[in-house]
């Protein structure tokens, strides 16, 4: 039986691989406030965090002879701060290693949000990203 990949693992653990990225997450408990689908409630929110969400489930996007080649994802990655200039290091960094795995940022204001929300007094930065795999990488 063929093993099933994760390409939000595949995220997570080049997002942790980057140095500024990893420091700027990292908790007190060693552990790193970087989650996936939402922030726990009992997470450290005075201190940056990301979150990363699939906008939806994997889409063959290749298709030959019969059989799916290539498939698409749609990332959605929330980045908040009390502070703004980590947010942007953090937010921008993150697009860096989105880049290097095969993935685009989406543009328009639907894909994108850069504020400061005042009930959580946290500055917000969520940027969308779409990649495909490589042809014959398939197994998501």
């Amino acid at each position: 039986m063929t093993e099933i990949k994760d390409m939000l693992t595949t995220i997570y653990n080049a997002l942790l691989a980057n140095a500024m990225i990893s420091k700027l997450t990292l908790a007190a408990d060693g552990t790193h406030r970087v989650n996936y689908f939402e922030s726990p409630g009992t997470a450290d929110h005075d201190n940056l965090f990301v979150v990363i969400t699939p906008v939806g489930p994997p889409v063959p996007s290749v298709v030959g002879s019969d059989n799916y080649l290539s498939v698409e994802f749609t990332i959605q990655i929330n980045v908040e701060s009390i502070s703004r200039p980590a947010r942007n290091t953090v937010a921008h960094a993150i697009q860096d290693e989105m880049i290097a795995l095969g993935f685009a940022r989406l543009d328009g204001a639907q894909n994108e949000l850069d504020e400061f929300m005042t009930e959580t007094k946290r500055f917000v930065d969520v940027r969308r990203y779409r990649g495909n795999t490589k042809l014959y990488d398939t197994n998501y």
